[in-house]
């Protein structure tokens, strides 16, 4: 696959995910629908590998926020992530827009 290519689908992946996260409302979403929200929304499957490094990305400039959850003595973890009020503002046109983001 070319780079550019590569490029533009990182791209639209991203905001992709953004647009998932701030269609929750800034509220705790569960890795597994996110992902599986992306596979319904894209129309192909997205591997997991995908959703966590672009996930990565938008942790690391402030569009998510991140949490491992954990369920007593059954050890049982849940990653759980949200969007940031920053997120919003992107997905919704308030801010410039991440060129490493397509929306």
């Amino acid at each position: 696959m070319s780079s550019l290519t590569e490029d533009v689908r990182n791209e639209s992946q991203r905001g992709l995910l953004l647009r998932i996260l701030a269609d929750w409302q800034m509220e705790w979403m569960p890795f597994s629908e996110l992902r599986l929200q992306a596979m319904r929304r894209a129309g192909y499957p997205v591997e997991e590998s995908r959703v966590r490094y672009h996930l990565n990305y938008l942790i690391q400039n402030g569009y998510a926020e991140l949490k491992h959850l954990r369920a007593g003595r059954a050890d049982i973890e849940l990653t759980a992530v949200r969007a940031t009020p920053k997120a919003v503002d992107l997905a919704e046109g308030r801010i410039a827009p991440d060129p490493a983001i397509g929306l």
